[in-house]
């Protein structure tokens, strides 16, 4: 089985916390080996808070070894996980 959840449109530290709960919940459903995919189509506002909460999921995930497709990154997104030296874990 395969679950897409759509990021919202701002991820920033006010809310991270709260985009983090909704993410859990969308793999709560799915079992071992399945795939959640992370559209982050949506996402146009964003701090370096959005990089910590795709880390967050992917751990969350691993731990259930439920896979993680990250989709539709921005480019700004893409760029500060490179800046970060993270681009190679977050949007692998």
């Amino acid at each position: 089985m395969t679950a897409i959840y759509q990021l919202p449109r701002s991820i920033e530290h006010n809310n991270v916390e709260e985009v983090l709960t909704q993410v859990v919940k969308a793999l709560s459903p799915l079992a071992a080996q399945e795939t959640l995919v992370i559209d982050c189509q949506a996402l146009t506002v964003f701090d370096s808070s959005a990089l910590s909460a795709l880390l967050a999921i992917k751990r969350r995930a691993s731990e259930k070894t439920i896979q993680i497709q990250i989709q539709a990154v921005p480019e700004k997104l893409a760029s500060l996980a490179k800046v970060y030296g993270l681009a190679e874990i977050v949007l692998a």
